[in-house]
């Protein structure tokens, strides 16, 4: 038995469905209640079992568990809701691996960085900016200090189907296209801190890459934090590229706007993930680079659009 916490999440629910396709049926995909109506995120998997969370102290022969459930608003303030989420909520959740000699797998996040741009995984770079990311960057502390082995992992900038009830914490990639499709432009910031107009730079992993990763930590056993990113930053402007190729725009309508002055002085020009660490765990598989990933976000954006419109009719 498999357990996804998080599974009707971005993230969760394409772990689910990579573990179908693996041929692993005994799944049990774990959220609030209310998320699992949309029906699409969970159509190709074969068996599927949903159950919340006060259960799961019931269940027994748990292989493995992929923690992905969290609160992901950078932008919530109340610190007991979010501390309680994602430091409390995940304690609980590691404890049952634990009491099932479980393999535990958890998301954590690159926000623990904050505006430092070096990603080496070690103290010394950690310097959150908000409630989220202390919440993440504390649990990863926790997991470092208990002797059971688990694997966190700091996402970067990840983008893909499956995010696209995700509204503002959504990816560039998603805000982008859904601006094109609706105004035939794309708005991206002037320049800041010595970059050009959108040239702020982001470490953009594709979704199929970041599962990928975690099913590579199932079948190990480590006990650490590791960065999950492509190690190469690209700036905004190439994402605004591809979607105006993907749509045969030659006009590439760029809308450079002012960056508000409350977000200037938290504002990550460039994120760019330390990823040798990963790389020494034995994960030296290629990734998708943007021009491949964003061809395929686009193709799963437009069977989506499809699929939705024909059960509205």
């Amino acid at each position: 038995m498999i357990i996804v916490t998080g599974a009707a999440g971005f993230i969760g629910c394409n772990i689910a469905k990579r573990l179908n396709l693996m041929g692993f049926k005994d799944l049990i995909l774990l959220d609030d209640k209310e998320k699992f109506p949309n029906p699409q995120k969970f159509l190709n998997l074969e068996y599927k079992e949903y159950r919340h969370y006060t259960d799961l102290s019931n269940l027994k022969n748990i292989e493995c568990i992929f923690h992905e459930g969290a609160c992901s608003n950078t932008m919530e303030y109340n610190r007991a809701y979010m501390m309680g989420i994602n430091f409390e909520y995940s304690k609980d959740i590691f404890e049952i691996a634990k009491m099932n000699q479980s393999k535990f797998i958890y998301a954590s996040s690159a926000a623990v960085y904050g505006l430092n741009q070096d990603s080496q995984e070690i103290p010394e770079n950690e310097s959150p900016l908000n409630i989220y990311a202390e919440s993440k960057l504390l649990f990863d502390k926790y997991i470092v200090s208990q002797e059971y082995p688990a694997v966190g992992l700091r996402y970067f900038n990840v983008y893909g189907g499956g995010e696209e009830d995700k509204g503002k914490m959504a990816s560039m990639a998603y805000k982008m296209n859904k601006e094109y499709l609706e105004s035939n432009k794309i708005s991206l910031f002037k320049g800041t801190g010595g970059y050009g107009d959108g040239e702020q730079k982001r470490d953009f992993i594709y979704i199929d890459d970041v599962v990928s990763i975690n099913m590579f930590f199932m079948n190990e056993s480590f006990h650490d934090v590791y960065n999950v990113g492509t190690g190469k930053a690209e700036p905004f402007n190439e994402i605004a590229n591809n979607i105006f190729k993907y749509y045969s725009n030659k006009n590439c309508n760029f809308n450079y706007i002012d960056m508000p002055k409350n977000l200037a002085p938290k504002y990550q020009n460039f994120t760019e993930a330390n990823i040798s660490k990963l790389k020494s765990a034995g994960y030296n598989y290629d990734f998708f680079n943007l021009e491949e990933g964003m061809e395929n976000y686009l193709n799963d954006l437009k069977t989506s659009a499809t699929w939705i419109s024909s059960k509205q009719l």
